[in-house]
């Protein structure tokens, strides 16, 4: 057996620590760390010792499959070990591949399903695995399934006496996908265990020049150096960043004081999934600092305000002035899972907070292509200047997920432009994470940025705030709204 192999066998055997015999495990790894081919091995393995033992290897699409996972199991599995069992199908070979049923057998019995996991009918979602009893199943780049896939694929674990297994070979996922919640880093869940290796477990088969490459690609400040070289999990950008060109980690995070002389700005985005608020403050000197963030997880409105309040008196604990914005769609009813809207809810957190003066205010506009660029670009420009020495736009190193997003995360979507009203306009993808903290910008600059333009109209009802008394009521444009 060659070198390249007898490693794959080491990487085989790292899998089968006993650490790693739990019924669940997640071994990830940094880009051509070698995940693929210990699974592979993996899968021989039980196919070797357990003679009858059914198994799966597949991956999401047939493509996927047909190009990369088969032709990958067909080179490492040695010939003398394949051919037809002592009960072969109709329809098996002589190699032993039953092309109707999808399977390799083995000389000894032992089948191996090599099959995609996507089915083409929607009505059919599970049918690819459906009805099959296994004891092993192996899912090459697993962060492409559906949780609910994953989930009844799960179920499928049940051929009685053999080890049952499910491995899993991912990219190291984003901060917001499932195997995160399956396979959480401190392994605190029975029975599932997560693993990682880096490109450096593979220097041997890919040569320093390789991973030379690779460390110039993605320096130690980059925010996908953790993701694409030491196979742990972060960001991972698919597209062309909105503010690619403008942001610099290394110039751009700094850490700053609250400065309690001048307004504390809180911008909030609405939503169940992953509600978000930012915190920032406008200096007269032209500065921005963006000072916090906080973001839920499948979290109502009702439940938001209170961790929001708790972690704002954490940060900010000598409040002078708060001036608040937030995303125009809560002042809709619908979609927020309360009778009242979601203004009116802040709102009356705010007012028992900070007195009856205080509210939310929103542009009706902001959420529009050609006003969310205009956003864009004052915040890209605040990105591209300095002042007094420093740049205009600091972000503190607490703000983790909006770093991530400048850098990376907030990227346009892949269609170009909008539509055709607005030939020009590019639109930023709305990927359900890195978006919302991004929005909580946008509105802080469109609300309470200088020099912002607004476009004059009649003032009518919709002008005010429902909830302030008559008397108080405030025109848009001021804090109350």
């Amino acid at each position: 057996m060659n070198v390249v192999r007898e490693w794959n066998r080491a990487q085989a055997d790292f899998i089968l620590l006993p650490a790693s015999k739990a019924r669940f495990v997640d071994f990830e790894g940094a880009i051509r760390a070698g995940k693929t081919t210990p699974l592979i091995w993996k899968i021989i393995d039980y196919c070797v010792n357990y003679p009858g033992i059914q198994c799966m290897l597949s991956r999401w699409t047939g493509d996927s499959l047909d190009a990369q996972l088969k032709p990958k199991f067909y080179e490492e599995c040695p010939r003398e070990l394949l051919g037809r069992g002592p009960r072969p199908d109709p329809g098996t070979g002589a190699n032993g591949w039953n092309a109707k049923q999808e399977y390799q057998e083995f000389i000894n019995g032992s089948r191996c399903y090599i099959r995609s996991l996507k089915s083409s009918d929607d009505t059919a979602r599970y049918s690819k695995f459906a009805g099959l009893t296994l004891a092993v199943v192996g899912v090459d780049q697993p962060e492409e399934l559906p949780k609910d896939v994953y989930s009844q694929l799960k179920g499928r674990l049940s051929q009685p006496g053999f080890p049952q297994q499910m491995l899993l070979t991912p990219n190291p996922p984003g901060s917001d996908h499932w195997l995160n919640e399956e396979f959480p880093e401190d392994n605190h869940i029975r029975g599932h265990v997560y693993l990682h290796t880096s490109v450096y477990d593979n220097r041997d088969v890919l040569g320093d020049d390789y991973i030379t490459e690779l460390e110039r690609d993605y320096p130690p400040n980059s925010a996908l150096r953790k993701r694409m070289i030491e196979g742990l999990r972060g960001l991972a950008m698919i597209g062309d960043a909105v503010y690619g060109k403008a942001f610099s980690r290394s110039l751009h995070v700094q850490p700053m004081d609250y400065e309690p002389d001048y307004p504390l700005i809180e911008s909030w985005d609405f939503g169940q999934r992953h509600p978000a608020v930012s915190w920032s403050q406008f200096l007269p000197s032209g500065m921005w600092n963006i000072l916090g963030e906080w973001m839920g997880d499948r979290s109502f409105l009702d439940e938001s305000v209170p961790a929001v309040a708790a972690l704002r008196a954490e940060l900010f604990p000598r409040i002078t002035t708060l001036n608040v914005c937030c995303d125009p769609a809560g002042a809709g009813v619908q979609g927020h899972g309360i009778r009242q809207t979601a203004v009116e809810v802040l709102n009356k957190h705010l007012r028992q907070l900070y007195g009856p003066e205080t509210g939310a205010k929103y542009q009706r506009d902001a959420n529009r292509p050609e006003r969310r660029e205009y956003a864009i670009q004052q915040t890209s420009g605040y990105m591209t200047r300095i002042v007094h020495g420093r740049p205009a736009f600091l972000a503190h190193p607490r703000c983790s997920i909006l770093i991530d997003g400048f850098e990376a995360g907030y990227v346009f979507d892949d269609r170009k432009f909008v539509n055709a009203a607005f030939p020009n306009i590019r639109r930023p993808k709305k990927d359900g994470y890195y978006d919302h903290l991004q929005n909580t910008i946008e509105y802080a600059i469109l609300n309470f940025g200088t020099g912002i333009v607004r476009r004059r109209r009649p003032q009518t009802d919709a002008d005010y705030d429902e909830d302030t008394p008559k008397r108080k009521r405030t025109v848009r444009g001021r804090a109350g709204y």
